[in-house]
């Protein structure tokens, strides 16, 4: 990231206003083949832009990796506010100061965009066991785990005003269906014991969660 942080500043000098690092390296969980997940804020963005940033990347250890969000300034500024809290308690700084750049983030918005995470997970739950292929949509459903996890963070903190960085941390915290469903994005081997065993209580579960969770945040 020190060496992201020097290549860009001697790219694009005082236009260069954020660098930061999100996702799985900033959490501590990324596997070998993992994105780099490296957040950049200019004064402005086009697509010459892009393709200098692009350079930049190539330029680093393992920059086929790197990629992530960036867009400029005022894009920023009119981003809608329910999906920032999230967005800036996920980003490590290494350039800049993020707060400056964001517009107000309530605790409204917040929840907004929790019932907005629930309510997808939910739709999606529901589709794919409509939809999908029943030999493989249990299969399929472990893609929904990694956004059960960060549905679960905005959860936790709006009842304990405590952002969990890590799913090792928020673990824990957590018990009956929020604890399974974790446990089931955590171990690859349970997940797949109990996708063998009954694959339909794995939707069972997931569908109740959310179903219950979209109440509760509702009030």
């Amino acid at each position: 990231m020190q060496e992201a942080v020097a290549l860009l500043r001697e790219q694009f000098g005082p236009r260069l206003l954020f660098v930061g690092l999100q996702g799985s390296h900033r959490r501590g969980e990324a596997r070998e083949d993992s994105d780099i997940d490296i957040m950049t804020i200019l004064d402005t963005l086009v697509v010459d832009d892009l393709a200098a940033y692009r350079g930049v990347l190539r330029q680093l250890p393992e920059g086929e990796k790197a990629g992530g969000f960036t867009c400029g300034r005022q894009e920023l500024l009119a981003w809608p506010p329910f999906e920032l809290f999230q967005f800036a308690q996920d980003t490590d700084a290494y350039y800049g100061d993020l707060q400056t750049l964001l517009p107000e983030v309530t605790r409204a918005d917040t929840v907004t965009g929790a019932r907005a995470a629930v309510s997808s997970l939910y739709h999606f739950a529901v589709y794919l066991y409509l939809s999908g292929d029943p030999t493989t949509r249990a299969d399929d459903l472990k893609g929904l785990y990694k956004s059960f996890f960060f549905a679960m963070q905005v959860v936790e903190y709006l009842r304990h005003g405590v952002y969990v960085k890590s799913k090792r941390d928020l673990f824990p915290m957590l018990s009956g269906a929020e604890a399974e469903l974790l446990h089931l994005s955590m171990d690859t081997a349970y997940c797949e014991e109990r996708k063998q065993s009954k694959p339909d209580e794995l939707f069972q579960l997931l569908i109740e969660w959310a179903g219950a969770m979209l109440r509760e945040l509702a009030r």
